[in-house]
């Protein structure tokens, strides 16, 4: 009987060959689609479930609450994991681990490279985590200073096949490191992003500030791994409880909490502060909907089955009749049309994990992920068996019901109900619905659209075009005045200027108190503080509101004076004016060890992150021993590439132990903007994709409908009807569909896209042309996909359309 089965579903496939193939692309696209960004999700979900003890680990972090704002760091002082283990029996091991945030210069004789990611250890960080060992052994590489454990693309890069372990790398032309373990490459499905580990015992200061109990300096990622069967939340309280003895204690306005996370939602947190973007970290709600997304895409395409083969219902008709005439019982001719279900989506799969495989490097280069193609492997090889027949059920059931109820006699007759009446109805919905999702998600790719636009073009308050950031080092730091004077006469210069740091590099975590010799926490708010000199303003075009720059003669070493520039989120958040603003006595935690110092200017509010961010006070300083960078305005007209090939060889002159990094702001602020720039260009993609499935669909219904309307067609034509004029009428029925699926599917694209807006400080308001665009493109496909069909039968010779049977 199955194999009967069998081959009268592949009979009937065989003889509908064009509505097969609308069928097997429709299914093929809507599955590859899904298997993908399922791939992608997957992938997102994996992150740092490679640790054995992954359920017991949690991280620490640091939520404080100063004046009224509040920061979440990942980072807690040197003191606290220490003292946690000591203390709370809960915890049975704990490992500190901080990382560089700029490159660093690492150098084995003549090679040397700026490298990102050289962290620092307790010994027990690799007991705690897992990572694996390529060569020595991890457990005991961080037991000394001065020991270092590498990547494996590090010892490839820095030692090829000469093996490393004993070798000397030298870290920024100061200390020599002994490698000592060489470990296999930080999955890609961590948040870790290391290439160099060494032990926090290395730095020389460590072991000086270990037992600090200062809260002021948070630079330490702690990591607790409690023991089997711990209550987390239980210590959670514990830990609260030594922090605030008193409920009181713990409501002032300026507070501090200690939160443990769970290593599984690290991953995930989007609150925590993230400094130079050195976490991989991604925003939960992005799943949710790209996951959503594949789920209609691939509805989509199941409703392009259930339309089309009950669009075909009549015209099986009369077999149906005939092999019910001849005994064929209801569950057979059930089994039959599910079997051609079947028979559709197992080469629709196959052909999708084939264009998996295809895409999967084009959307790793896209998201700049490394997401493994695992369809192979067993768990997502059954899930893909129970998919196939889900779907295939899912698809194929309505149809078939449809078809194996129809009446012998009526059916053998050529009187059909059911194809005419509710059928025809629920065809219809389905088209409407198949367009609300596809106008949805064009909406919805207009509004992120339109909100990177807005952000990529608005004001930030200061000019970032032609402006390039050199980034300093330790080498440079001496010689940043001559380094300065040098470049600033080379005639494509405009202008330069010391700094700590470029402008989207700022941290808001720095205290500040408008009293001037503060005597306890509620004196205190947070600030980003800008160490700067009289060129910043300037350099960046930023406006001066009252008062005036920094004096430069206040600019020298031991003998500066305080002086302070601030914005106007600033005077906002302290309730102050311009009038009694400027001449405050006042003191910044970062320049505390000179005493107070005075507000001299105030400046527009400029942006330093994304305008997901509200602009936050800032102050800016003149401490020169802060200094370690530089920032160049390049004359307009002037070739940059010619002006930067100036600036280093002057940089090879003075510094030439080390590499020379430079990089133009608007790359800078580009990159804050990776996510958006990435979600913009997948919802462009999943909304043109769902449109071509809705659109192999709609040609079908199209092809079917002019089919049984021929003799129509040819009266019309007898009659004088134009070509236009039978193929807008022909077109008439479905435009009305999708004119309705644009009513339906706005209000919803409204409330979707307004929420995800909401997320930004800065945004656009969603527009009536969004809505416009989506209705229009929608109904110009939808005349240009069934006007095709249309024009084809309009342009028959009557004579033949009429003798059509």
């Amino acid at each position: 009987m199955f194999k009967n089965n069998l081959l009268l579903a592949f009979r009937g496939l065989k003889n509908s060959a064009g509505y097969t193939a609308l069928n097997l692309i429709g299914l093929t696209i809507g599955l590859a689609a899904c298997l993908l960004i399922l791939l992608y999700i997957v992938h997102e979900r994996s992150f740092d479930g490679f640790h054995s003890k992954k359920d017991r680990i949690y991280r620490v972090n640091y939520d404080i609450l100063m004046g009224g704002a509040q920061v979440v760091s990942p980072s807690v002082p040197v003191f606290v994991g220490p003292y946690l283990k000591r203390t709370f029996p809960e915890v049975e091991n704990m490992a500190r681990f901080s990382t560089e945030w700029r490159p660093r210069t690492i150098r084995r004789g003549d090679v040397m490279f700026d490298e990102p990611g050289f962290a620092y250890a307790d010994p027990t960080f690799l007991e705690v985590l897992d990572f694996k060992a390529v060569q020595g052994n991890l457990h005991t590489a961080l037991s000394k200073p001065n020991t270092l454990v590498i990547t494996q693309k590090m010892a490839q890069k820095y030692f090829g096949d000469t093996n490393p372990l004993g070798q000397i790398l030298n870290f920024n032309n100061q200390k020599d490191y002994e490698v000592v373990a060489v470990m296999e490459d930080v999955p890609t499905n961590s948040h870790f992003a290391f290439n160099f580990l060494t032990s926090h015992y290395s730095l020389e200061e460590f072991a000086a500030s270990e037992n600090n109990e200062a809260w002021n300096d948070p630079n330490y990622t702690t990591w607790l791994l409690l023991k089997p069967g711990a209550d987390p939340t239980a210590l959670a309280t514990k830990i609260e409880q030594w922090l605030h003895p008193t409920a009181e204690a713990g409501e002032d306005e300026n507070t501090l909490h200690l939160p443990l996370e769970p290593l599984s939602a690290v991953h995930f947190n989007t609150t925590t502060v993230n400094f130079a973007n050195q976490l991989a970290i991604t925003d939960g709600r992005y799943l949710q909907i790209f996951g959503i997304v594949a789920a209609l895409i691939l509805l989509i395409a199941c409703v392009n089955y259930i339309n089309l083969a009950t669009a075909r219902a009549s015209m099986r008709a009369k077999e149906v009749g005939v092999r019910k005439a001849v005994g064929a019982r209801f569950g057979q001719l059930v089994g039959q049309f599910l079997g051609e279900s079947l028979l559709l989506l197992l080469p629709a799969m196959l052909l999708a994990m084939w264009v998996v495989g295809l895409v999967l490097p084009l959307l790793n280069n896209l998201l700049d992920k490394q997401i493994p193609f695992r369809l192979m492997e067993p768990p997502f090889l059954a899930g893909l068996g129970v998919g196939w027949l889900t779907l295939a059920v899912l698809a194929g059931a309505y149809p078939a019901l449809v078809l194996s109820r129809f009446r012998p006699v009526a059916a053998l007759r050529g009187y059909l109900t059911t194809a005419q009446g509710s059928g025809a109805a629920l065809r219809k919905g389905l088209v409407v619905f198949q367009f609300a999702i596809s106008t949805l998600l064009i909406i919805g790719t207009l509004a992120v659209r339109a909100q990177l636009h807005y952000m990529q073009s608005k004001k930030l308050g200061l000019d970032k075009d032609q402006v390039v950031s050199i980034r300093g080092n330790n080498d440079l730091r001496p010689k940043l005045n001559a380094f300065c004077q040098k470049v600033q006469q080379i005639s494509g210069i405009e202008s330069v200027s010391k700094v700590w740091r470029s402008p989207f590099e700022i941290v808001v975590g720095n205290g500040f108190s408008l009293n001037p010799n503060p005597t306890d926490g509620s004196d205190w708010h947070l600030v980003g503080g800008v160490a700067s000199d009289n060129q910043y303003l300037p350099t960046l075009g930023i406006e001066l509101l009252g008062g005036r720059n920094f004096d430069p003669s206040k600019l020298r070493g031991d003998s500066t004076t305080n002086e302070f520039i601030v914005n106007e989120a600033f005077m906002r958040h302290y309730g102050l004016n311009l009038e009694n603003t400027l001449g405050r006595k006042c003191v910044l935690g970062n320049a505390m060890q000179r005493g107070p110092g005075t507000i001299v200017g105030v400046v527009r509010d400029f942006h330093i992150g994304s305008l997901r961010a509200k602009v936050e006070p800032v102050v800016l300083y003149n401490e020169p021993g802060d200094f370690s960078s530089a920032l160049l305005r390049i004359r307009s007209g002037q070739t940059a590439n010619d002006v930067l090939s100036q600036v280093e060889a002057i940089w090879k002159d003075m510094v030439p132990m080390r590499p020379f990094n430079a990089m133009f702001l608007d790359e800078q602020y580009e990159k804050l903007y990776r996510t958006e720039q990435r979600l913009g260009t997948l919802m462009t993609i999943c909304a043109g994709l769902a449109i071509l499935v809705a659109c192999l669909g709609l040609l079908g219904l199209a092809a079917f409908m002019v089919s049984r309307r021929t003799k129509e067609i040819g009266i019309r034509k007898v009659m004088g009807a134009s070509t236009t004029s039978v193929a807008g009428l022909l077109a008439k029925d479905f435009l009305k569909l999708v004119l309705g699926a644009v009513v339906v599917a706005a209000p919803v694209a409204y409330y979707c896209a307004d929420m995800w807006l909401s997320d930004f400080a800065y945004r656009i308001e969603v527009q009536w042309w969004m809505f416009a665009v989506a209705g229009i493109g929608a109904l110009a496909v939808t005349f240009l996909t069934v006007g095709i069909q249309s024009a084809r039968a309009a342009l028959l010779n009557p004579i033949k359309s009429l003798r059509s049977e």
